[in-house]
C-alpha cells in the first residue's frame, strides 16, 4: 500500500476527494453532529476545509459509528495527529469485512493511514470506530479519497492557449537593438554571463530604454542590485522625456539583506501601478499618471566610493499581470501551482460567469493549472509557462503537427512544393489531454480558385488513401501519424497556391 503514510493535501488525479466539512455531515458522512462535542462532531467551517482547520473529531473510546457510502474500486482513511490521539487504532469495516487501522501520534493532516485499492467498482458501505484507549484527548478524521473508475473513464478535457500575453523578453544573452542605453559606455553584456550591467556615471544617470507598447501592458525587471552606500539607487523609469519622468528607485537599507531585486509596473492607458516582489507575489508599493513613450531602468548619477553596478538579469514585457481562463463553469475551482506541486492559489469561478482571471506571481511564470469540478474532481490539467496576459481555454487540445511543430492556427502553414504534380505530408496528431480522445474523425478540404472546395486525400499508412479517416483512440500524452496526399491538376497554373481546412472531430 504505497500511499500510506504519505501527505495528500489534495487528492491524486482521478480521486474524489470527501472532505470532514460541516457541509458533508448527512450527505455524505453519517454519524457526525454539527453541535455539541459528543460522539463524532464537526470542527471548523466549510472554506476552511482545503487548508486543513476544518475536520471530524471524538474523544469517546470507543467511539459510536461513522459512516459513509461510496461507489468505486478504492479509498483512502486520511487523518493527522499533532499530539498523541485519543485512540490507538480505527476499527474499519467495509462491507462487513473489518481491519484494525493503527494511528500514530504527532501527525501531519492529510496523511493517508489506511487505503484499499483493490475493491469491485460497486457501491460500498465503510464504517470507522475510534477504538484502543490512548493517552491523548481527540481522535481526528480529515477526508475521505474514493476512486470510482466510472468516473475515471468519463473523458476528460484540457486547457489550450488560445492567446499569448507574451510582447517581449529578453535575457540579456546579447544586446537587443531594441534597447536605447545611454550613456553607451556605463554598459556591459560580458562581466557576468546572462546580465547586462549598468555601471554608475559621475555626471549624469544611466538609462535603459524601450518605446512604450501603444496598448495597456505589464513590465517586470529582474535584477540583481544591492546598494551598500546612501546615494546609491536605481529602479524602473518610466520616461516621457527628460523633465517629464516618473522614478521608482531601490536604495541603500540597514534592515533589508535582499540582493537580488524585482519591480513591476502596470500600464493602464496612461496611469502607472508599480509592485515590488518581497516573496512569492508582488506587493504594490505606489502609481503615477505619465503619458509616457518609453519604459525602462535607471542607475542614478554618482561614483562614490561603495557604490555598486545594477545587474540587469531578464526584463519581460506582457499585456497583463494575468492568466485568463476561459470556456469554464461557475463554481469550478481554479489551482494554480508551481512545479514542486505548491499551491499558490485557489480560485472559484462565480455564479454567472464563464471564466476567471487569477494573478501570476510572475509575469513569465512555469507552473501548474488544475480545473475541478463541482464535485471536485480534477477535468483538466496543464503545465506551462505562462505569461500575464494569456488566454487558456477549457476543451480539446488535438493538436495536428508537421516536421514536430504545431500548424499554425492563424495564418497559413507551408507545406512545402510539388514534385510531378503531387505532394505527400506527414502529419501526426498529439494528444495533450489528460485522457484519452477516441472516436476521431479526420478529413481535410482544400481550396482552389479556379475549382473550389474538394476533398484531399488521407491515409493512416501512408498507401491506402481515402476522404475520411477515422481512428479508435489515441490515449493520454501520445501521438498517431497520417499522411496527407495532395494533387494537382496539370491543366491548372503551377504556382497557383492550394488552402486547406482540417476538420477533426473527437469524443
Amino acid at each position: 500500500m504505497k500511499s500510506i503514510g504519505k501527505i495528500l493535501s489534495n487528492p491524486e488525479s482521478g480521486w474524489i476527494r470527501k472532505s470532514c466539512q460541516p457541509a458533508n455531515v448527512e450527505t455524505f458522512f453519517k454519524g457526525v453532529n454539527l453541535n455539541g462535542s459528543k460522539g463524532w462532531f464537526a470542527v471548523g467551517s466549510d472554506e476552511y476545509a482545503e487548508t486543513g482547520n476544518a475536520w471530524y473529531a471524538t474523544s469517546e473510546v470507543p467511539s459510536p459509528v461513522l459512516s459513509f457510502t461510496f461507489f468505486g474500486s478504492g479509498f483512502r482513511i486520511i487523518t493527522g495527529h499533532d499530539e498523541v490521539p485519543k485512540s490507538a487504532y480505527l476499527l474499519v469495516t467495509v462491507d462487513g469485512s473489518s481491519r484494525t487501522v493503527n494511528l500514530s501520534a504527532y501527525t501531519s493532516k492529510f496523511t493517508v493511514v489506511y487505503e484499499d485499492l483493490n475493491l469491485q467498482n460497486k457501491e460500498h458501505t465503510v464504517t470507522i470506530r475510534a477504538s484502543g484507549s490512548n493517552t491523548g484527548r481527540f481522535t481526528f478524521l480529515y477526508a475521505i479519497d474514493y476512486l470510482d473508475l466510472e468516473l475515471e473513464k468519463k473523458s476528460k478535457v484540457s486547457l489550450y492557449e488560445k492567446e499569448s500575453g507574451k510582447i517581449f523578453v529578453d535575457n540579456f544573452d546579447s544586446v537587443n537593438p531594441k534597447w536605447l542605453m545611454s550613456p553607451s559606455n556605463a554598459f556591459n553584456n560580458a562581466v557576468k554571463k546572462g546580465f547586462l550591467r549598468m555601471n554608475h556615471s559621475a555626471d549624469k544617470d544611466v538609462m535603459l530604454l524601450i518605446d512604450k507598447p501603444q496598448s495597456n501592458f505589464a513590465i517586470q525587471v529582474i535584477a540583481d542590485y544591492a546598494p551598500t552606500k546612501d546615494g546609491d539607487e536605481g529602479g524602473l523609469l518610466i520616461y516621457q522625456n527628460e523633465k517629464n519622468k516618473v522614478e521608482f528607485l531601490e536604495s541603500y537599507s540597514a534592515n533589508s539583506s535582499r540582493s537580488n531585486k524585482e519591480w513591476m509596473a502596470l500600464c493602464k492607458e496612461d496611469q502607472w501601478d508599480v509592485y515590488t516582489k518581497t516573496d512569492t507575489f508582488f506587493d504594490y508599493a505606489d502609481n503615477n499618471l505619465l503619458a509616457a513613450k518609453r519604459i525602462g531602468v535607471v542607475l542614478k548619477r554618482g561614483t562614490a566610493e561603495g557604490f555598486v553596478p545594477l545587474d540587469i538579469n531578464k526584463i519581460i514585457m506582457t499585456t497583463s499581470n494575468m492568466l485568463r481562463l476561459r470556456q469554464l463553469y461557475e463554481n469550478y475551482k481554479v489551482v494554480l501551482k508551481d512545479t514542486a506541486d505548491n499551491i499558490l492559489s485557489t480560485n472559484i469561478v462565480a455564479a454567472a460567469h464563464t471564466g476567471i482571471d487569477i494573478l501570476l506571481p510572475s509575469l513569465e511564470f512555469e507552473g501548474i493549472i488544475e480545473i475541478y469540478d463541482e464535485e471536485n474532481e480534477l477535468i483538466a490539467k496543464k503545465q506551462a509557462t505562462f505569461y500575464g496576459g494569456d488566454m487558456y481555454c477549457m476543451g480539446s487540445s488535438l493538436q495536428i503537427k508537421m516536421n514536430s511543430e504545431e500548424l499554425n492556427t492563424t495564418d497559413p502553414t507551408n507545406l512545402g512544393y510539388m514534385v510531378n504534380n503531387e505532394r505527400i505530408v506527414k502529419m501526426t496528431i498529439v494528444n495533450d489531454n489528460i485522457g484519452a480522445a477516441t472516436n476521431i474523425k479526420l478529413s481535410i478540404q482544400q481550396y482552389m480558385e479556379k475549382v473550389g472546395y474538394t476533398w484531399a486525400l488521407i491515409s493512416l499508412d501512408g498507401t491506402s488513401y481515402s476522404n475520411e479517416i477515422q481512428i479508435d483512440s489515441v490515449t493520454a500524452q501520445s501521438t498517431r501519424d497520417f499522411w496527407v496526399k495532395v494533387v494537382k491538376d496539370t491543366n491548372f497554373l503551377a504556382f497557383e497556391p492550394i488552402y486547406f481546412n482540417i476538420h477533426l472531430k473527437h469524443n
